[in-house]
């Protein structure tokens, strides 16, 4: 183990490390009939001495430290994928990485005092530092009990808990390709930084990060390599995931209200939550089975509970007043608190208005504008009290187009009464932190309820509920002081975070989607819906021709602003290359004579910029930074890096006047 980790240590490829278990169980300890075996026969020959066998037991043992003192002192961060069982050798192995995630059937055992010895590599001198109790710490290993995963999650010897073995596997890759993703320098600092301070005293460990800052970030070794290292293909591990909205943990402990939590979205929103262990107020009518709809409020819960969370099924009528405020001082009574609503309980009816009898029209109104008023108001007081508190209500964005009225006028009334709470209370509750936002898919959602109501038709067009978990999930972690007041679409929240593959989402990936109701100007979202070639070809010239005409703007703006002044305190000139349907060459001289703009290139040019067309207005009008383009690898440079970096504050300059 130790050669193999030294390996991956000076391995430059190689970013994050995953261990997982290739087997029935994470690891069951040490094999009692040969590693053990051998062990006793050792201790039994009395052909050795008792000073020799000393030496030969220290030797093994020392061994087995340095094998997994090994994952410790790596320079890389190792992630521990467990699931079933984890063992004596299982527990020295995980206490040596830097994050644990285990799977809900997760076993926990510090297995020594059963074969009549003390856990001597690892466990005993890490667990500690790791749980910080005591008491606990010295129960499971006196006794040798079992510890399940929801207890382990509880006193802090993993960070989180998925449904299954695949599940944590997924994730964990997903955390290690995250994290190669960072800068190395940064996260292996960070790491020895971490590991120092666990040791060591505050004082000593500030002493520590000074001295090593003060060496690390002086040395033009590490200004290179930090440049090159932006610009470099990431290794094995690091290419970007984008493919989910993984847990993070953050909804741990706290209270979520969720209307029509019984199955569909709501159901799903709080499953999602539930993996961080958030305690879920399932509010729904269902008690009983509906004939045609499977799930109630009580299996919900169940559901919660099993992946991970604490659940309260109330039967809640969000029509009724008492029946709200019943929910809601349940709530508070077993959980202390609310610090999350979700107004998701909806009722629709997609008719005219000749075709609308006001019994469907009442209901409608009541259940969707009144309930999630109702339900807002009764929440307000608690969630005043409430940690990042937000209102998400489950309802379009306010588009007052004919469109969206002219087939179901009564739908579109009592929807968007839901949204016109998100304008009106962002703005009351601001005062108090709370956050009020409107989240709504982008495509059709395949839940039980519209297979009964479409006859079983358009399933193959849909995604599945849990893209909007995923995207509820992302808005909810969000400050509540910064981001409220928004009309969010699902697949863009999630964009902003990050994924790019939507497939895992839709029910037929090989399907073309339909849009939902609500969405203006789908041709905004090619990569999701289908175009047909024309169309394709159509919007594509459109788009580029738009293109062409920022470029050209920004182009005569910078001959305007190009001086002599520049020229002195710049000295460089820069070839800029334009990739897309045609290549176009721009070069900014900033070095001779008074400077100028031309458009073609300059095989002398200092700095040479390699970006997309649709980036280079951005680029000079602010709305993307040069740093923040090497990021995200949207920039490319060749040339004199100094110079480079004196871009930037060239451009704030210029954004200034305008550009």
């Amino acid at each position: 183990m130790k050669t193999t980790f030294d390996k991956l240590a000076d391995d430059p490829k190689c970013r994050a490390i995953v261990i997982s278990g290739n087997g029935k169980s994470f690891c069951a300890g040490i094999d009692l009939q040969h590693g053990m075996g051998e062990l006793v026969g050792m201790l039994m020959n009395d052909d050795i001495d008792v000073g020799r066998k000393a030496r030969m037991l220290r030797r093994i043992i020392t061994t087995c430290q340095d094998g997994y003192t090994a994952i410790e002192t790596c320079p890389k961060p190792v992630i521990a994928a467990i699931h079933s069982h984890c063992i004596g050798a299982g527990v020295d192995l995980i206490t040596a990485c830097d994050i644990r995630y285990a799977s809900s059937d997760a076993v926990f055992n510090i297995k020594e005092v059963d074969i009549g010895m003390a856990a001597d590599v690892g466990t005993l001198n890490r667990i500690q530092k790791i749980v910080g109790n005591d008491s606990w710490t010295r129960e499971i290993a006196f006794t040798s009990r079992d510890v399940c995963a929801d207890e382990a999650l509880k006193f802090g010897l993993i960070s989180r808990v998925f449904n299954s073995e695949k599940e944590v596997v997924e994730e964990a890759l997903h955390l290690a390709r995250t994290i190669a993703e960072k800068s190395p320098i940064a996260v292996q600092g960070t790491k020895e930084v971490l590991n120092h301070a666990r040791n060591h005293t505050i004082h000593e460990s500030l002493d520590f990060v000074k001295t090593w800052n003060m060496s690390q970030l002086q040395s033009s070794d590490l200004r290179n390599g930090a440049m090159a290292a932006m610009k470099a293909t990431l290794g094995a591990t690091s290419a970007p995931s984008s493919c989910k909205m993984f847990n993070s943990g953050k909804f741990f402990g706290r209270t979520v209200v969720i209307t029509g939590a019984s199955r569909g979205i709501g159901k799903e929103i709080a499953l999602k939550l539930a993996k961080d262990g958030a305690n879920i107020v399932v509010a729904a009518k269902t008690a009983t089975a509906h004939p045609k709809l499977p799930g109630t409020i009580y299996t919900a819960a169940e559901e919660i509970e099993k992946a991970g969370g604490k659940a309260l099924p109330c039967v809640v009528d969000v029509r009724d007043e008492e029946s709200v405020k019943a929910a809601v001082e349940s709530a508070v009574k077993k959980f202390g608190g609310i610090d999350i609503l979700i107004n998701n309980a909806s009722a629709i009816s997609l008719t005219s208005t000749e075709d609308t009898p006001m019994k469907r029209y009442d209901l409608m109104h009541s259940i969707n504008t009144r309930g999630t008023f109702l339900m807002s108001k009764t929440c307000l007081p608690y969630l005043k009290q409430g940690k990042n508190a937000h209102i998400l209500n489950i309802s379009p964005p306010l588009l007052m187009e004919p469109r969206w009225f002219s087939n179901h006028v009564a739908y579109t009334m009592a929807k968007y009464g839901m949204s016109m709470c998100v304008l009106g209370m962002h703005e009351e509750f601001r005062p108090y932190g709370i956050a009020v936002n409107a989240l709504w898919p982008l495509t059709a959602i395949w839940t039980s309820a519209m297979e009964m109501l479409s006859d079983g038709s358009g399933e193959s067009g849909s995604r599945k509920a849990d893209i909007m978990a995923d995207a509820a999930y992302a808005m909810l972690s969000k400050n509540s002081r910064e981001y409220t007041g928004n009309f969010a679409i699902d697949e863009e929240v999630l964009r902003a975070e990050g994924v790019r593959d939507f497939k895992k989402y839709a029910v037929n990936p090989d399907a073309p989607l339909t849009a939902d109701f609500f969405i203006p100007n789908i041709e905004n979202y090619p990569e999701t819906f289908l175009q047909s070639p024309e169309r394709q070809k159509s919007i594509s010239s459109l788009k580029q021709a738009a293109v062409e005409e920022d470029i050209s703007s920004v182009v005569a703006n910078m001959k305007k602003l190009v001086s002599k002044e520049l020229v002195d305190k710049m000295s460089a000139v820069y070839e800029f290359t334009l990739m897309g349907d045609k290549q176009r060459k721009i070069t900014l001289d900033l070095k001779n004579g008074s400077g100028s703009v031309a458009e073609n290139g300059d095989d002398k040019a200092d700095v040479k910029f390699t970006l997309a067309s649709t980036d280079f207005a951005p680029l000079f009008t602010g709305k993307i930074t040069p740093t923040n383009a090497f990021m995200a690898k949207k920039l490319k440079i060749s040339g004199d890096m100094m110079k480079a970096m004196k871009l930037e504050g060239l451009l704030k300059k210029m954004n200034k006047s305008k550009l």
